[in-house]
């Protein structure tokens, strides 16, 4: 399963991607980024990853989209 959080933010305010087994183990972060990484989707095939972040935005609040090949 692949969600978002801010758990790793003393300040609550940036969340990254982060992974876990459907059996609650094996917990990994996948973005490390300052700003937002959130809303991750898996395609139907499994093959690729879409998710909104604010980096690379070109004015503060700017969010983008993007969309990455999974690879395990």
């Amino acid at each position: 399963m692949i969600f978002a959080s801010n758990m790793n933010d003393w300040m609550g305010r940036n969340f990254d991607l982060y992974m876990i087994g459907l059996d609650g183990e094996g917990l990994e972060q996948i973005t490390r980024e300052e700003s937002f990484d959130g809303f991750p989707m898996f395609s139907r095939d499994g093959k690729h990853l879409v998710f909104a972040s604010n980096r690379g935005a070109e004015k503060p609040g700017d969010t983008n989209v993007f969309l990455a090949e999974w690879k395990d």
